[in-house]
């Protein structure tokens, strides 16, 4: 188990693998604070999730976290070659906006995704040299920085300032959807500092939805 800290959340890395998909993997879901990070290399198969079916190829990339189901169907020809890890929230109180970001990436699906960081992890998994646990840890903070890029709201990109009180503001209320089981918006409001009106406002600029539309989605996830 390899541990590190990233953007106020720490992780451990539970399991490391990776090799041709031979078999089809049944539907299946992980573990609360529990995220699948899945990079292929090579060949094709399919991921199919409850909404949709997905064509695996080389340069895809998906995340599968907590109560997300999924299975695999393996192509007999072709099969697909990957890169897998297991990553384990352990304490995310602290979470940085960026961090709060990646923790509500239950299930995202990238193409043309640079999964060579993800071979590196493999091989210094494999080969084991002196200090290959710190390299590892760092490779990963590298894989994480990429795919929160790429889920960031356009409107944090635009207003990015770690200082911002919004900023402060967002991470509150990423927390509050994610370990929050009976959140109202005036519970939200109190705590952020604004009426329901200007946190209704908020939400919109940061999701493009209201208060109903955000729960009802986290709690589909």
């Amino acid at each position: 188990m390899i541990n590190f800290k990233w953007n106020g959340i720490d992780f451990s890395i539970t399991d490391i693998g990776g090799g041709k998909l031979g078999k089809d993997i049944p539907r299946h879901a992980h573990a609360k604070g529990s995220y699948e990070l899945h990079f292929i290399t090579a060949g094709c198969g399919k991921l199919i999730t409850d909404d949709k079916t997905y064509e695996l190829k080389s340069g895809d990339f998906f995340i599968t976290g907590e109560n997300t189901y999924h299975q695999q169907i393996a192509d007999r020809l072709k099969p697909v070659e990957d890169v897998f890890m297991m990553l384990q929230v352990n304490n995310a109180q602290k979470a940085t906006a960026i961090g709060s970001v990646f923790l509500n990436s239950q299930f995202c699906f990238i193409t043309d995704f640079d999964n060579s960081a993800a071979v590196q992890i493999l091989n210094e998994y494999r080969q084991k040299q002196p200090d290959f646990t710190s390299a590892i840890a760092g490779l990963t903070m590298k894989i994480l920085a990429d795919i929160t890029r790429k889920n960031l709201p356009k409107e944090f990109i635009d207003n990015l300032n770690y200082n911002n009180l919004n900023d402060r503001r967002f991470v509150l209320i990423e927390q509050y959807f994610l370990y929050s089981d009976n959140l109202t918006l005036t519970e939200l409001s109190n705590t952020i500092g604004l009426c329901e009106r200007q946190t209704q406002r908020l939400l919109k600029k940061y999701y493009g939805k209201n208060f109903r539309e955000k729960k009802k989605e986290c709690r589909n996830h």
